[in-house]
C-alpha cells in the first residue's frame, strides 16, 4: 500500500554532522547501529559483560542497502577511532561506543575532526579482505546443522582448515559434505571423526576424497591385523595380530 511505502518506518534518520565527518555510508551504518543498540539495551541482548552485541549483516543490508563488504569496511574504519571494537573470534559481534560517537559529533576541534575523517573515509581499508574471509567462515560454521557437539566442532575446524589452505567453498558444499558423511557413517562417531580429521589434514572439500583415504588406511590396517605368514630358514610360522576396537554411536 502507498501508506506503508510512505510510512516514517521506511525512512532512515542520518545525522548531518556524521555525514560530514564520517562519510555517507558510515553515517548511515552508524544510524542503523544506534537503532539496533537501543533494541539490544531494551531486550538485554548483549553477548557478554563488556556490552558486545551481534549484528545481522543481512538485516542491515535490507535496511540500508549497505552490502556486507560495505559494513565490514565501516567497522574497520570506525575501529581506527575507537567508535567500534570488533570481537577477535567473530566479526559479527561488535562493541559500539556511543559516548565516543557522540563526542566526535559534538566536537568543535577542527584538527581532531579532520583526523577522524581522514581515518574513517578510507574507501578500501587495510584488513577488508581478511574481514570478508572471517565473515564467510563464520557464516559457513553457523550454517552447519549437527546435534553431536564433537562432530559439530570438528566440522567447524574443517571449514577453517579449508580457508587456511587458500581455498574457499559455499554453504551448499558444506551441506553436501555433511550429508555424505552422515550417509556413510550412519551414526558411527569414531568413523565420522576420523574422516573429518582426514579432511582437515588435507583440506578436502569433497567428503568422498576423505572417505576414500579412510578406506585405504583401513585396508592397510586390516591387513596388518589379519593372519600374517612369516618365513624362516627351516619352516613356516603363522602369527595373528589382534587389535581391540571400541565403537561409539552418536
Amino acid at each position: 500500500m502507498l501508506a506503508d511505502l510512505l510510512s516514517p518506518a521506511n525512512y532512515i534518520m542520518v545525522n548531518r554532522d556524521a555525514i560530514k565527518i564520517l562519510g555517507l555510508n558510515t553515517a548511515v551504518y552508524c544510524s542503523e547501529l544506534l537503532t539496533i543498540y537501543k533494541k539490544v539495551v531494551t531486550k538485554k541482548k548483549f553477548v557478554n559483560d563488556e556490552n558486545y552485541f551481534n549484528v545481522d549483516r543481512d538485516y542491515i543490508q535490507k535496511q540500508t542497502s549497505l552490502t556486507v563488504e560495505d559494513q565490514l569496511k565501516c567497522d574497520i574504519n570506525l575501529a581506527k577511532v575507537n567508535i567500534i571494537k570488533i570481537d577477535e573470534t567473530n566479526p559479527n559481534v561488535i562493541f559500539f561506543d556511543i559516548e565516543i560517537f557522540g563526542s566526535v559529533l559534538a566536537s568543535e576541534d577542527i584538527k581532531l575532526l579532520d583526523n577522524v575523517a581522514k581515518k574513517v573515509k578510507v574507501e578500501t581499508p587495510k584488513g577488508t579482505k581478511q574481514a570478508n574471509k572471517e565473515y564467510t567462515i563464520q557464516k559457513l560454521k553457523e550454517s552447519i546443522e549437527c546435534r553431536n557437539p564433537q562432530v559439530l566442532f570438528k566440522l567447524r575446524e574443517w571449514v577453517e582448515s579449508v580457508f587456511e589452505s587458500g581455498k574457499g567453498m559455499s554453504k551448499i558444499q558444506v551441506k553436501m559434505f555433511k550429508d555424505k558423511l552422515d550417509d556413510y557413517c550412519n551414526g558411527d562417531l569414531p568413523k565420522a571423526l576420523a574422516i573429518i580429521d582426514i579432511a582437515i589434514a588435507n583440506s578436502y572439500i569433497d567428503c568422498q576424497w576423505a572417505i576414500n583415504s579412510y578406506e585405504k588406511q583401513n585396508k592397510i590396517t586390516a591387513v596388518n591385523n589379519s593372519t600374517v605368514t612369516r618365513y624362516s630358514f627351516n619352516n613356516t610360522t603363522t602369527q595373528r595380530k589382534t587389535t581391540e576396537v571400541g565403537d561409539e554411536v552418536f
